[in-house]
């Protein structure tokens, strides 16, 4: 990397963005996106838009969005226009009085309202919006919006309605994503979501490359976890002999530091296809639209946010990808597609290129609707813009509408560029925070390769490192949520593989579970016995003693977290995506216990005295999380155990005692025991040594329990009727997906799965 030539290409693209923006000063603003950042950048306007969404466009039922209008009515409206402000506040108590006249109306409002940024696709105004787009001197990159793909049937019709929009006489290139249109899919089975997708869009890219012009194809992604997935698709498809010659693009995003290893990646594999006589690609190199949701997903599993943390270091990725693809001998191998807003980036882009002569090798892209003035004024210089538009359906418009208030919130944070666009040719602050902005940036970026956010590795992970999750810096033990294993990730991948290949001759748990069997009374009432006097012993230890290894045992069972799934699905059919966040359940368990064990000698004015003897009876639908936690818990509060697994889960009830055991669970503390004899279960659970019975279980068991000892303390969690409550303004896709995997997941077998609806 020659460090002269960016800061020379640097300050010629501080000099032409400024004479952009200059040229740009007299054009109208775009009065949709002006208006809409305006709202979304007010304090109020984000969850007045959000609200406004979710409660008027939303809901089928009328009534309910008239209401949720008049409601937004009284609210102070100072971040609309006086005229909107004015009708919204006349068109609240009108619409509780006459819903369907006044709800149709404020919808159709807001559609005019946004009409520009996103597309119809049905009758004469989406070939009319093309044709003055296209009359401009810009070509069209068309994206289709919809409602989420919730199955095959969903993801073979946006299928077929990209396939219409791609057949159309002025639609040649098209961008969508591989979630959209191959249905659900686990990221546990990458390999087969891989196939079944090369599968689905196989046709599609046919069809493409026998069209009478040239049709070109784009794949977008928005989410981390559709990375590697979306490279693999793209790479197989684009192997197929029949498509040696077509040119195609794929996405890559630089708010991911993974970005540029990507693209070596795609470069090394661009060069042996066009060694080989095929075509170019194209890669699309934007910064990233999907914050929320990848923050989102890191806070629900534990794991690393996979983004920069500042947007000053996405730009300088953004910059440090475009420099080492920009030169001569890889843009034959590879086509560039410069996409945003940020004029600085298009102009620096520009400048680079110009200065490597490779500027018929890059194509700007920008968003249409959206600056439209500075958008034609960087069309003249560069010769011709790829302008992104987003199309849909008007019976899925409220999914547009996500879409841009997304966008544009994004657009409106206090960092971004677009948050000053319309003020940067009128306020030279504007534009010399931007300008400042853009130099830090480009002075970050360097040579090196960065790595990725998530680096979890189970094959691989030491007792140091999983214990690290809940010790603080000073190394004492903490309660925090472990971690689940995130499939997207190729080790983990292989590593689950491995775990899949075990399964179905898995041996784990048989020896131990056989040895647990307890046949007669006599041999309940000596292990009762033993159980009792070793109790007593590790209730008389401080609770801190018993946390410390309750938090050993934690770390023991991610050390094992392989054997655990593999023994859950041999015996119990429990699939990896179902299984893998029992473990970390499990964990949490233990340290969170163990945590809590030192509270039991702080209860000012009291003594707490354990139990000697708790029986632990839990399910099978759950052998891993629940049984850890009725051990653990009673383990914490300073009483010995005696742990009966559920029969069809006995072989995972024996490889969790194992582990315990191993991390220094006495074994006179902690017995396991199977009772096949119903009499001598019926003996153990009414010994009079037992002080405590734990059962997750039937109501009907915990009665028959009871009924063989009225006073026995009985901690019992029973079945019960779930019922889901959907709103009307809940979103359908949302609802249904919810629905579905309350009832099924697990293949039903919990007893909080969704019953009623």
């Amino acid at each position: 990397m020659d460090r002269n030539e960016l800061e020379l290409a640097g300050r010629e693209a501080v000099d032409l963005a400024r004479r952009w923006v200059t040229e740009s000063a007299g054009t109208p603003a775009d009065y949709a996106a002006r208006l809409l950042s305006r709202v979304l950048a007010h304090p109020g306007g984000l969850e007045f838009t959000v609200r406004f969404v979710d409660g008027v466009i939303r809901p089928q039922d009328l009534g309910v969005a008239a209401r949720t209008l008049a409601r937004l009515a009284r609210r102070d409206l100072d971040f609309l226009p006086p005229y909107l402000a004015a009708g919204l506040k006349a068109a609240g108590p009108a619409a509780v009085a006459a819903p369907e006249a006044v709800v149709p109306a404020a919808r159709a409002i807001f559609r005019r309202l946004v009409g520009d940024l996103v597309l119809d696709t049905t009758g004469d105004g989406l070939t009319e919006a093309l044709a003055r787009i296209r009359a401009a001197g810009n070509h069209v990159n068309v994206n289709l919006l919809g409602e989420a793909v919730l199955g095959d049937g969903e993801a073979a019709r946006r299928l077929a309605a990209n396939a219409r929009l791609l057949a159309r006489d002025d639609v040649d290139y098209l961008s969508l994503k591989v979630s959209a249109v191959t249905g659900p899919h686990n990221p546990w089975g990458f390999d087969e979501v891989v196939e079944h997708a090369v599968a689905q869009l196989l046709p599609f890219y046919l069809e493409a490359a026998s069209a009478p012009t040239p049709k070109f194809i784009n794949l977008d992604m928005e989410d981390y976890k559709d990375l590697a997935l979306t490279l693999a698709v793209f790479r197989e498809l684009l192997d197929n002999p029949a498509l040696l010659h077509v040119e195609a693009g794929i996405a890559l995003q630089a708010y991911q530091p993974d970005a540029l290893a990507a693209m070596m990646e795609l470069q090394e594999w661009a060069a042996a296809r066009v060694a080989a006589g095929g075509a170019r690609i194209k890669v699309r190199l934007v910064k990233g639209a999907n914050l929320a949701m990848e923050r989102v997903d890191a806070e629900v599993h534990g794991w690393p946010l996979t983004t920069w943390p500042t947007k000053q270091a996405t730009d300088a990725n953004y910059k440090r990808v475009m420099e080492w693809a920009m030169t001569p001998e890889r843009t034959r191998h590879i086509r560039l597609g410069i996409a945003g807003q940020n004029i600085f980036d298009i102009a620096f882009a520009w400048a680079l290129a110009g200065r490597r002569g490779v500027r018929d090798d890059i194509e700007v892209e920008m968003l249409a609707g959206m600056a439209t003035g500075l958008a034609e004024v960087v069309r003249r210089e560069v010769g011709s813009l790829l302008l992104y538009v987003p199309v849909v359906d008007p019976k899925q418009f409220d999914v547009a509408i996500a879409y841009l208030v997304r966008r544009l919130e994004e657009n409106a944070m206090p960092e971004n560029f677009m948050s000053g666009v319309f003020d940067i040719a009128s306020d030279p602050t504007v534009f010399d925070r931007e300008r400042d902005r853009f130099l830090a940036s480009l002075a970050d970026v360097d040579d090196s390769v960065p790595t990725p956010m998530r680096t979890q590795d189970r094959a691989s992970e030491t007792a140091e490192e999983v214990a690290a999750v809940v010790r603080d810096e000073a190394g004492n033990w903490v309660f925090r949520n472990t971690p689940d294993t995130d499939p997207v990730l190729p080790g983990n991948r292989a590593w689950a593989r491995a775990i899949v290949e075990r399964i179905p001759a898995s041996p784990l748990g048989m020896a131990e579970a056989d040895a647990a069997v307890v046949g007669s009374p006599d041999e309940v009432d000596r292990m009762l016995a033993e159980v009792a006097e070793a109790g007593a012993a590790w209730g008389a230890r401080p609770a801190a003693e018993r946390a410390e290894v309750l938090h050993r045992v934690g770390v023991e069972l991610g050390l094992r977290r392989a054997e655990l799934l593999e023994v859950a699905a041999s015996e119990a059919g429990k699939t990896l995506d179902q299984g893998d966040p029992e473990v970390s359940e499990a964990i949490d368990f233990c340290h969170y216990y163990a945590s809590l064990a030192p509270e039991l000698e702080r209860v000012e004015g009291a003594r707490f005295v354990p139990s000697r003897v708790t029986v632990v009876t839990p399910p099978w639908n759950f052998p891993l999380a629940i049984p850890t936690g009725g051990v653990v818990a009673a383990l914490a509060a300073g009483s010995g155990v005696v742990f009966k697994p559920a029969t069809p889960a006995r072989r995972s009830g024996a490889r969790l005692a194992e582990a315990m055991w191993a991390a220094g669970v006495p074994r006179e503390v902690l017995r396991l025991v199977q009772t096949p004899d119903r009499a001598v279960g019926k003996h153990l659970i009414s010994h009079p040594r037992v002080d405590r019975v734990i059962l997750t279980g039937s109501y009907d068991t915990a009665r028959l329990f009871r009924s063989w000892r009225p006073d026995l303390p009985l901690l019992a969690e029973t079945s019960g009727k779930n019922s889901i409550i959907v709103t009307p303004s809940a979103d359908p896709d949302l609802a249904v997906r919810d629905v579905a995997y309350s009832a099924f997941g697990h293949a039903g077998q919990k007893c909080s799965a969704g019953s009623i609806v």
